[in-house]
């Protein structure tokens, strides 16, 4: 019985010491109105596609960061094009106050920082992508449970498991 307990320990351990966490390449094609999220060439939707980025933390915070800058600027561009149209229609009347151009030229200009902070939210998503292939290698090898025989110092062996 104790050596059938030891042959399926040793089995089982060494089953363990190849169990590794399995490493996945995300990519993402961003397009003119929508973006396509592919995780090892297999198209998935955004919400599979976060989950599989959040095993990195460091890439999750960047991702969660480009988000909130992409929904920042969708909120100063509706601003900026809401007083841009506002300025526009206040002058197109006949006695137009001299004010209406600081208006069309203010809503322009938070139009066009939307504009770069949505880039700039883009690129920390690209860079999300990015940390994540390349961390989640060196994670899917620190995850694995390795087993050896090693010498003890009464001149026997020993299983050794390493974490």
């Amino acid at each position: 019985m104790k050596k059938l307990f030891a042959v399926l320990l040793v089995l089982f351990a060494t089953t363990l010491s190849f169990a590794q966490a399995q490493a996945h390449k995300l990519a993402m094609d961003r397009g003119i109105f929508t973006t396509d999220y592919t995780i090892d060439g297999q198209d998935v939707d955004s919400d599979a596609f976060e989950r599989e980025l959040a095993n990195v933390p460091e890439a999750i915070s960047k991702w969660n960061t480009g988000n909130t800058m992409r929904y920042i600027s969708w909120g100063a561009a509706f601003g900026g094009g809401f007083l841009l149209g506002y300025g526009i229609a206040e002058g197109s009347g006949y006695q137009a106050p001299e004010s209406y151009k600081m208006k069309v030229l203010g809503g322009g200009i938070i139009i066009v920082a939307a504009l770069i902070v949505e880039h700039i939210g883009n690129s920390k998503k690209d860079d999300a992508v990015d940390i994540y292939n390349k961390e989640i290698g060196k994670i899917a090898g620190n995850e694995s449970v390795n087993l050896s025989l090693v010498p003890t110092e009464q001149g026997g062996i020993a299983l050794a498991f390493n974490f």
